[in-house]
């Protein structure tokens, strides 16, 4: 019995996950507002009946589409100890790691770009607290980057860490929009991670 239920579950997450991929597309694709249940239904050859086991409506598809993403996302930059570095070429080598593992995760899977800079804002105002909580907690992730190079010397001493990690963010995610619209993304992506890099060890190293 018990053996049972753990497959039925497995199965429900399967479906579910299949759900949440399909409306990726569909959104990505269409937009929120052109998207409808039905096209999303239709993809997978489901009832609506089955989508709205999982799903109450498309606010509800859009969010769960919004959090894996922005779970992706955390995988791909906060997936390192930010006071690891204990020396200046490790420091260097960490920022080229986050930068070349985020704007990867963008260069792959297009969709999830078109969704995060256009799609996602202004849909409703729990998804904008959602995105908003997501970049301060970008913020702060960068920040113990920065304390970290200021403590140990790589940075200087008297950075204004909050205003400074919110612009490197900021640069961070402009370039991984960046790199969507260029002719030569993968050329771009390696550019963006150079310059990232550069601005932070030439414009705030410590001399």
């Amino acid at each position: 019995m018990k053996e049972r239920c753990v497959m039925s579950g497995k199965r429900a997450e399967k479906r579910r996950s299949q759900i949440i991929e399909a409306a990726t597309e569909a959104f990505a694709k269409n937009g929120y507002h052109a998207t409808r249940i039905e096209d999303i239904a239709h993809m997978l050859k489901i009832g609506h009946g089955t989508f709205y086991r999982y799903f109450k409506n498309k606010l509800d598809i859009f969010s769960a589409v919004v959090d894996r993403i922005l779970l992706r996302i955390t995988e791909a930059v906060m997936n390192e100890d930010p006071g690891s570095a204990n020396s200046l070429s490790e420091y260097r080598e960490q920022i080229h790691r986050i930068g070349e593992r985020l704007y990867s995760a963008f260069l792959e899977d297009a969709p999830m770009a078109r969704i995060v800079f256009y799609e996602a804002l202004g849909v409703d105002s729990s998804l904008n607290n959602k995105l908003d909580d997501f970049m301060l907690m970008v913020d702060d992730y960068i920040g113990e980057y920065l304390e970290n190079g200021m403590q140990k010397g790589f940075l200087k001493a008297d950075l204004d860490v909050p205003i400074l990690s919110k612009a490197i963010n900021a640069m961070l995610f402009f370039g991984a929009k960046d790199i969507m619209s260029a002719p030569a993304s993968k050329e771009i992506s390696q550019r963006w991670t150079r310059a990232v890099s550069l601005l932070m060890l030439m414009g705030m190293g410590a001399k």
